[in-house]
C-alpha cells in the first residue's frame, strides 16, 4: 500500500474535494479504501490525510473476506499522559448490492454499527462513528444538525433506504428506478450528508473544548 489518502477532514459541504481547514475531525471513508478491497490480500503501508499532518500506519487484511479487518496506528489527539500512540483493529463487513459485487463497510469498534465513515475528532483517541461519541442529542439541540439529518433521512427514504435508521448510508438503487434518476438523487443526498458531517465536526470540537475546560476547573 503506497501513500494513499484514506479520507478527508470533515467539511466543505457538497464538494468531493474538501479542504483540510473546513472542519476539525479527520474522516476515514470506506470509499477511499475501495481500490484496495477488490482482491483478497494483506497490505501494509503509511497513509495520510490531505493536510499531510497526520500520518497513519495501516494494515488492511481482506485475505479472508469473512474476517476482514483494518488496523490503524496513529498518534492520539488528546492530552493524556503516557503512550501518545493508539492502535486499533476495525472489522470490515460487506453486503451484496442488487447490481452484483460487494459493498464494504466499517464496523464501528465502539458501537458495532455498520457505517461508511469513521471520525477522529480533536481531543479523541479512536476512529469511531458519529453515534459512538454520543453527540446526537447535543447536536440536535443546536438546530442545524437536526434539520440536515431530517433532510438526509427523507432523501434516503425516497431512494429506498430506511430513512432515519440509515440516513447516512447510501441506499441501493430501487428496482424500476432509472439510473439517471438514481444518480441525481444520490448526489443530492450526498450533499446534505456532507453538510451534516461538517456541522457535526464543528459541534464535536466545541463540545470537547467545553469538556476540557470543565476538567481544568
Amino acid at each position: 500500500m503506497s501513500r494513499a489518502q484514506p479520507g478527508n477532514r470533515a467539511g466543505n459541504p457538497g464538494r468531493r474535494q474538501r479542504t483540510a481547514e473546513a472542519g476539525d475531525s479527520y474522516a476515514l471513508t470506506i470509499k477511499s479504501l475501495k481500490p484496495f478491497l477488490g482482491n483478497p490480500e494483506c497490505l501494509t503501508g503509511t497513509a495520510e490525510f490531505r493536510d499531510g499532518k497526520f500520518p497513519i500506519t495501516v494494515r488492511l487484511d481482506t485475505s479472508d473476506p469473512a474476517n476482514a479487518f483494518l488496523e490503524l496506528t496513529h498518534r492520539a489527539r488528546d492530552e493524556r499522559t503516557g503512550d501518545p500512540r493508539v492502535s486499533d483493529r476495525i472489522r470490515l463487513t460487506w453486503t451484496r448490492p442488487t447490481y452484483g459485487g460487494r459493498r464494504w463497510w466499517f464496523l464501528c469498534p465502539r458501537t458495532g454499527r455498520r457505517v461508511a465513515k469513521l471520525f477522529l475528532p480533536r481531543g479523541g483517541r479512536h476512529f469511531w462513528c458519529r453515534q459512538a461519541y454520543g453527540l446526537g442529542h447535543a447536536c440536535q439541540r443546536e438546530g442545524r444538525f437536526d434539520r440536515l439529518q431530517r433532510r438526509a433521512a427523507t432523501l434516503n427514504l425516497k431512494l429506498g433506504g430506511e430513512g432515519w435508521r440509515s440516513w447516512d448510508q447510501e441506499p441501493e438503487k430501487p428496482k424500476g428506478m432509472r439510473w439517471r434518476t438514481y444518480d441525481r438523487r444520490v448526489e443530492q443526498w450526498r450533499c446534505v450528508v456532507d453538510e451534516a458531517n461538517e456541522e457535526y465536526a464543528h459541534r464535536l470540537a466545541r463540545l470537547l473544548g467545553r469538556l476540557r475546560d470543565d476538567e481544568d476547573r
